[in-house]
């Protein structure tokens, strides 16, 4: 080699991490040849170190985390850290903890030896990891068997501005947090979203204007987050600030005045008002309980990562920037784009946006000149082209990215890489204006179907396949090929105008084609959606039970046959949907607006008498997992035509009062544990199963 290990190891005794490069080095070889080199540069920096892999991979003494759990790092520091990918990639975890090597550490990708790389990473993804290693400039490679290695140390970036005062440490992070110090004291209810990418401070400032502001004399300074390890790095600079302040997780209390962490769930029940609230990670809170703070609280701020670990930012700014500009026209936009720890055009962060297209984004329609929409032309696109032609993968996975907030890197991956994936587009002057992911389900053979409706089996995927066959009750449903289309989006520009019912009428005939019974699809239920999904002939099946986190909605569910046996399912599914209905929306769905109840039960006429369908739910209930709300129009029924047998004075009083409760009453199963002395939820819904098992053994 041409040069030694202590070069890189030299690399460790610089100070002013910060202000120098991250450099990536990849180790490839066998593993005890990479345990053998990192022990010989890491010697001393044990402690410095995070490997990322299982226990049984890492070098005693080292700290490590396990591959799936790298996340739980996000907003930790280590000079050094050592990724295990000598098996697999995770692109998730990789996007999370390389975040967490500082400026000047040292970033270490082990891989198999580079003669193995084409076997290992033989998919269309692993292929482009390879290629951006190859491609890539900063980046190192030491393979074992070479000769010569060409290791350049980076160069000094040039030496940031100084134009900012302490305790800051960008202008971009004073000007943040003296804005929003301004805004709050003025009492003005000017809402202020602030966005950035990953590690340019937005956390700290919001930390630093919290202590300000309690300083300042404010009384009730609210902070939220999807959880409370989110504002670790919050209340870590509110402490600094404050060394006078009694503190506890999630808390400082200093003259009479607060800073407190409350979930999102519960700023929208309990009675809190806050003078500011302070809302970091916003993108990952479902935008109604955004749009619901605005109503709630004097001033609120929103902080987000723009191009961050789930690449969500992006779709957050676009749909929460519409409800901001709606309600508060004189909004205020904060970006904080300069790094604080590293400096500007880091090798390492450069890699991870280029290589998991994190920097991608939706073609700009002021560059397609004048619109002429007969040249709108849909495509099924191949993983060929999709490895083939960045622009096109950039500009596909910017717009999956607006579509859901949860768009996560290894997205990237499975578009990549899942041959059960199917990408469809609508193209202008080859700009990719709408996309449509679809993925193919089902096919369960007899026996794992049965298993799936006993509650017995759950296969990953199969979402669809699953849901009808659990959910709606029908056994064998699980057998049939579905294809659920995952996500549907257009582009912002282009909405509106009837773009995305094409796409979705061109998908449908192509699926069709290839012998799909039923096309599905899952989103957060509201009437727009539901009406969009209408005039494409699709119909609900079903009603998810509780909000989902990522759109605060309920999730609905629906369904249009292809096939002869697909028309047999939907209309069991359909039909269970309407008699189930009667009885949800005076139950577990009673808080569902009367417009979308309306409009998505059909009236039909209901026997009072059990029939095939009500015995096989009572049976299943009675004898596997189903429960009584996937059976509940089943027992309802079953409970009053033997409604006097309750009554009878040989009967159980712990079951009359628990059936009188939930079917007579519609309590739900937290009143009926506050009615009793049950402790807690679980023994409610057993007790009342012990009471139907009761009422069908006399």
């Amino acid at each position: 080699m041409s040069f030694s290990l202590e070069q890189i190891r030299n690399l460790l005794s610089l100070r002013d991490g910060a202000a120098l490069y991250r450099q990536v080095f990849i180790l490839a070889g066998e593993k005890v040849w990479q345990k053998e080199v990192l022990k010989e540069i890491l010697q001393g920096y044990e402690n410095d170190s995070l490997w990322v892999a299982e226990q049984d991979q890492v070098l005693e003494g080292f700290p490590f985390v396990a591959t799936k759990k790298a996340r739980s790092w996000l907003g930790n520091e280590k000079k050094i850290v050592i990724f295990d990918a000598n098996k697999d990639f995770d692109p998730d975890s990789f996007a999370a903890i390389s975040g967490v090597v500082i400026g000047g550490g040292l970033f270490f990708l082990l891989l198999p030896a580079v003669e193995r790389w084409n076997k290992v990473y033989a998919s269309p993804f692993g292929k482009r990891l390879i290629k951006s290693i190859n491609t890539t400039p900063g980046l190192t490679v030491i393979n074992k068997t070479d000769e010569d290695i060409k290791f350049i140390p980076l160069p000094s970036p040039k030496p940031p501005l100084l134009n900012f005062s302490v305790p800051f440490l960008t202008a971009d992070q004073q000007n943040v947090v003296e804005i929003i110090e301004g805004q709050s004291l003025k009492d003005t209810n000017t809402p202020v979203v602030v966005i950035s990418d990953r590690g340019r401070g937005k956390s700290a400032a919001l930390g630093l204007v919290a202590a300000r502001l309690l300083q300042a004399g404010l009384k009730n300074i609210v902070v939220t987050a999807p959880r409370l390890s989110a504002t670790d790095i919050i209340f870590k600079h509110i402490a600094e600030r404050l060394p006078e302040a009694e503190l506890s997780r999630g808390c400082a209390r200093l003259g009479g005045g607060c800073i407190q962490f409350y979930s999102p769930d519960q700023l929208m029940t309990d009675e809190i008002n806050a003078n500011v609230l302070l809302v970091d990670e916003a993108a990952a809170i479902p935008v109604p309980l955004l749009t619901g703070f605005l109503d709630k609280h004097a001033q609120c701020v929103f902080a987000t990562t723009v191009h961050g670990y789930e690449g969500t930012g992006r779709g957050f700014t676009l749909r929460f920037n519409k409800v901001l500009t709606e309600k508060y026209p004189r909004w205020i936009q904060l970006k904080m784009q300069t790094p604080i720890r590293w400096p500007e055009n880091d090798p390492l962060e450069k890699w991870m946006f280029r290589l998991l297209c994190l920097d991608a984004d939706v073609v700009e329609t002021s560059s397609l000149g004048q619109i002429d929409a007969g040249k709108f032309k849909q495509h099924a696109i191949t993983k060929k082209q999709l490895v083939d032609d960045q622009n096109l993968l950039g500009e596909v996975f910017s717009l999956l990215v607006l579509a859901h907030y949860r768009t996560r890197p290894s997205d990237l991956k499975s578009l990549l890489d899942d041959d059960d994936l199917s990408l469809y587009v609508t193209l202008y002057k080859e700009h990719v204006i709408a996309v449509v992911l679809v993925i193919k389900e089902g096919g369960f053979s007899t026996s794992l179907s049965t298993d799936v409706y006993r509650g017995k089996r759950r296969p990953p995927g199969n979402l669809l396949a699953q849901s009808l066959t659990y959910h709606c009750g029908i056994e064998h449903a699980a057998t049939l090929n579905y294809a659920r289309i995952m996500r549907i989006a257009v582009h912002p520009e282009f909405q509106q105008q009837g773009i995305g019912s094409v796409l979705l009428d061109f998908v449908v005939a192509n699926e069709k084609q290839t012998g799909i019974d039923a096309i599905g699809t899952s989103f957060g239920m509201n009437s727009l959606l539901l009406n969009f999904w209408k005039k494409s002939q699709f119909n609900i099946i079903r009603i998810g039970f509780t909000r989902e986190q990522t759109s605060g909605e309920h999730a609905a569910m629906m369904l249009l046959p292809l096939t002869e046996n697909g028309k047999a399912i939907y209309r069991e599914a359909h039909t269970r949907f309407n008699r189930q209905c009667t009885f949800w929306f005076h139950d577990i769905l009673k808080n569902i607006p009367l417009k979308i109840k309306n409009s998505v039960q059909e009236t039909m006429s209901e026997s009072t008498e059990l029939d095939e369908f009500d015995n096989n739910d009572i049976h299943s209930f009675t004898q596997y997992t189903r429960n009584y709300e996937l059976c509940i129009a089943a027992l309802n029924k079953l409970v009053i035509l033997k409604k006097w047998e309750i009554n009878s004075e040989v009967f159980p009083d712990n079951f009359r009062q628990v059936l009188n409760n939930k079917i007579f009453k519609k309590m739900s199963w937290k009143e009926i544990v506050n009615e009793t002395d049950l402790t807690g939820k679980n023994e409610a819904r057993k007790l009342f199963h012990c009471a139907i098992c009761y009422f069908l053994s006399r």
